[in-house]
């Protein structure tokens, strides 16, 4: 601040120019170079550049050699022979559950899960089918067994199915992957079950564990009296309605009851533990997942131990590497694909406790199957229910809906209650059609069926006041 004597004119300290009163225009100074004294762009050094790259390497080699020794444990030859394709263009992934008790072997083995993954790294996209193991196919001496009977025989036979050196593990899962390309008429279309992937029932929870355990949503509401026990007695389960979380153990139970339903329910509830399994993944950052893999080895190849976790999928393979990277990154769990076969949506008769599909309902579900997931796969009828109390509100939606691409069941009347908002309800596997559906009436989206209402439609909506007061 400049002085001021007494005779009230500022000077400026120093020998500067006196202040007058009036605004001065300071020149701009220059650099030396004489160039405009401008903010200059950081570069980086070139040390701090190579000690970059250096990191990404380490983590990239520390990352690859975790997955290498991880397979050496799990990873086991195929006896029929190398796949056909890779994962990075496509290809067909058993997942066989087991019950194997390795401390009474004289109880023997059978298969509790057969389900079908098509993973397309290229494409970033999974879907799933899960075959009931009730389902009635031929075996090569029992005649017609049951689907699950297939693994427990190419268990029983390795050496006269596939030769020595095939340990009974391997054959099973060779001859339950030949018995499903067989039911599924894979041939037909030039493929097969490519890889195949065993858990039994400790790697399941041991996997969850590792994980820190996963989120379920359960639907509805679940009883079973007669829960299985290990030491072969029964104990009473019970699942409230809701998100929870579930350790390894819990969700093995989740995945196995069936007497509160049937076993199609069951079925229902394994994908949506495989999804969870995803979601669970998918909220960790690359470094957290590299991190979980020697946690997994440890939780399911014990060295000395059999490996809860076989396969002869190769995940050391750079192909599958990429592929499992590409899908980690651009996959939303929420969108995997999950088909079923099961009545209502195959025709079906039964021998004795056996099931018998239409082979060309099913021909059609394996089709979509194959079909990257969207809209088009989807085939979604909507059904909408008018719980606003405005006459004529449900047709008229109907209609706007059915202008807007989606198939339409006829408009009903939502049972009497408070309706606030519109509610979509995706009861089906139809994510990106009640995703869609959703954002074009600003509606919330809940997965799920609604309650009180009974529709053979895969998604309903529930038209509330909000619908209504912007009409």
């Amino acid at each position: 601040m400049p002085d001021k004597p007494s005779n009230g004119q500022y000077v400026t300290p120093r020998g500067g120019t006196p202040y007058t009163g009036e605004t001065q225009v300071m020149r701009r100074l220059n650099t030396p170079s004489g160039s405009p004294s401008t903010p200059q762009r950081r570069r980086w050094p070139l040390g701090r550049i190579l000690l970059g790259l250096m990191m990404i390497v380490l983590v990239i080699g520390l990352g690859y050699w975790q997955v290498w020794q991880l397979a050496q444990r799990v990873v086991v030859s195929d006896p029929r022979g190398p796949a056909l394709s890779s994962p990075l263009l496509g290809a067909n992934i058993l997942v066989i559950g087991v019950d194997i008790r390795r401390d009474r072997p004289e109880e023997g083995v059978r298969s509790d899960t057969l389900m079908l993954i098509r993973f397309d790294g290229m494409g970033g996209w999974v879907n799933l089918l899960s075959i009931p193991r009730d389902t009635q196919v031929e075996l090569d001496e029992p005649g017609p067994s049951k689907i699950n009977a297939a693994y427990a025989y190419g268990y029983r036979h390795a050496t006269e199915l596939y030769g020595d050196g095939v340990t009974p593990e391997q054959a099973g899962m060779a001859y339950a992957a030949d018995t499903v390309s067989r039911f599924l008429n894979f041939d037909r279309r030039g493929m097969r079950v490519d890889y195949v992937v065993q858990v039994d029932f400790d790697g399941f929870a041991a996997l969850i564990d590792a994980l820190g355990g996963i989120t379920i949503d359960v639907p509805r509401r679940i009883v079973d009296e007669v829960y299985p026990t290990p030491d072969y007695g029964v104990m009473r389960v019970e699942f409230e309605p809701g998100p929870q979380q579930m350790d390894g153990a819990r969700a093995l139970i989740y995945a196995r009851t069936r007497h509160a339903d049937s076993d199609f329910g069951r079925t229902e509830r394994q994908q949506q533990v495989v999804q969870a399994i995803v979601q669970e993944i998918q909220q960790r950052n690359w470094f957290e997942r590299i991190l979980l893999i020697p946690r997994l080895r440890g939780a399911i190849a014990q060295d000395g131990e059999t490996p809860a976790i076989v396969t002869t999928l190769p995940i050391a393979n750079v192909d599958t590497l990429l592929a499992v990277a590409r899908v980690a990154a651009n996959l939303d769990p929420a969108l995997i694909g999950r088909y079923r076969i099961e009545p209502g949506t195959v025709a079906v008769q039964t021998n004795g406790s056996n099931l018998i599909w239409d082979a060309n309902d099913v021909a059609a579900l394996v089709t979509r199957w194959l079909t990257p997931p969207g809209e088009a796969s989807e085939q979604a009828q909507v059904q909408v229910f008018n719980g606003a109390g405005v006459v004529g509100l449900a047709r008229r939606t109907s209609e706007k809906l059915a202008a807007n691409g989606f198939t339409l069941l006829s408009p009903a009347d939502a049972p009497p209650g408070e309706y606030p908002r519109t509610v979509v309800y995706q009861i089906g596997n139809t994510p990106f059609t009640a995703r869609r559906l959703a954002q074009l009436l600003g509606a919330d989206l809940v997965v799920g069926s609604p309650p009180g209402i009974s529709s053979q439609a895969d998604i309903v909506v529930i038209l509330g006041n909000d619908v209504a007061n912007g009409e």
